[in-house]
């Protein structure tokens, strides 16, 4: 019977010897190195150990194929966490944790940003994009924040090759969470509205340019109506339909007037009121011309006839003597060298006409000297008889 409770004990001993290796061999994996990599808006390296955070633990980080400006040495923070930044490309990176002896390390495939770009013309089109590149076949969720919304938009969609997602346009304004998953996930909040808006304004040469959007996006082949109030003429009156920039082009009124711009598009519309000019009655004040050949043609190119008194008006107020009291050098300095060369030239000037009038004037007196002389010849003396004469008027 002892032999048989020696021979248990023993038996015992050697279970619990077999025993004890397991336990610490579970007790070293329960406390070992672990590193994890997630990219969502941003690249974030984890270290943790049993489940817990590591603080100060080191992160290596090493472009496995192309460069990555995240590659290098860091410490976790006292969450065990590293922030590395988004790569401007694909690209593979291993990632590599050290703390008390223990590694361990990780590689995987960080993407760059993706863009979720939502414009509204006539339907919803939400683009993604990474890298300037459609990105095909991303996850879009759709979501209302606001409570009883019926707008048939909601829902899940998968981007296609052109990486664009197409919603209907709401009956209402709904207030739209859009959830971007390829990879990394973005979430971006948008308003989608219903209404649309029209707006009109005139160019510096008179002509009128219409914008139409919605949400601040160009509506192609919106309808736009132009008309004036009261009586008065505007060869822009009409209607018309927007180019793909959302814009129609009106010409320059003649006169003065208030034109209204109503537009429409998918049962919207919007209406705007202008107050035009007639250009050539500002052309005087708001435009510089550099002479008064450029006046000329600028009031024919516009349609002026009978311009004579503009262009009279125009020399006048543009005339160089009616330069301002100002003009000239300043007081607080003497006169510049080229006026010192003016006054020369003008003293030259002076010296050279006073030695002509001299030099005239010696002429004039040496031709009426001449000119006494031969009438004296001529005439015959003093007496202003001729030679021959004898004096009893005979000849003889």
């Amino acid at each position: 019977m002892r032999n048989q409770v020696i021979a248990l004990l023993a038996v015992a001993a050697l279970f619990g010897a077999a025993l004890a290796p397991a336990a610490a061999a579970a007790d070293t994996a329960d406390e070992s190195l672990a590193v994890t990599v997630t990219q969502d808006d941003d690249v974030t390296v984890e270290v943790t150990r049993n489940g817990s955070a590591v603080e100060n633990a080191t992160v290596t980080v090493a472009a496995v194929d192309g460069s990555y400006d995240g590659s290098g040495s860091y410490e976790t923070d006292a969450d065990g966490t590293v922030a590395l930044p988004t790569p401007d490309e694909r690209v593979n990176v291993t990632v590599t944790a050290s703390d008390d002896d223990e590694t361990a390390a990780t590689t995987v495939e960080l993407d760059p940003d993706f863009e979720v770009d939502v414009e509204q013309n006539r339907d919803v089109v939400v683009t993604v994009t990474r890298d300037d590149a459609a990105v095909e076949n991303a996850t879009v969720n759709v979501s209302t924040r606001e409570t009883n919304s019926d707008y048939d938009g909601a829902g899940s969609y998968e981007t296609g090759e052109n990486g664009t997602v197409v919603l209907p346009t709401p009956e209402g304004d709904e207030a739209m969470t859009l959830t971007v998953t390829d990879g990394e996930t973005v979430e971006r909040n948008v308003t989608l509205v219903d209404g649309i808006d029209v707006s009109a304004a005139q160019n510096d040469d008179g002509t009128v340019t219409v914008d139409v959007t919605r949400n601040d996006t160009a509506i192609e082949n919106a309808n736009v109506s132009v008309s004036t109030d009261g009586n008065a003429t505007y060869e822009g009156t009409g209607d018309y339909q927007t180019d793909a920039d959302g814009e129609v082009s009106l010409v320059a009124p003649d006169e003065n007037v208030t034109v209204s711009v109503n537009a429409s598009a998918d049962n919207a519309s919007d209406a705007t009121t202008v107050e035009l000019e007639y250009v050539n009655e500002t052309a005087q004040e708001d435009r510089e011309f550099a002479g008064v050949s450029d006046f000329v043609h600028y009031l024919l190119e516009n349609g002026s006839t009978g311009i004579g008194p503009e262009v009279s008006e125009y020399v006048t107020q543009n005339n160089p003597g009616n330069a301002p009291d100002h003009a000239g050098p300043p007081e607080d300095r003497g006169a510049d060298e080229d006026d010192e060369e003016v006054t020369e030239d003008e003293e030259e000037t002076d010296d050279e006409e006073t030695e002509d009038e001299e030099e005239t004037d010696d002429e004039e007196t040496e031709d009426e000297e001449e000119t006494d002389d031969e009438e004296t010849d001529d005439d015959g003396g003093e007496n202003g008889l001729p030679d021959h004469a004898n004096g009893n008027a005979k000849g003889r």
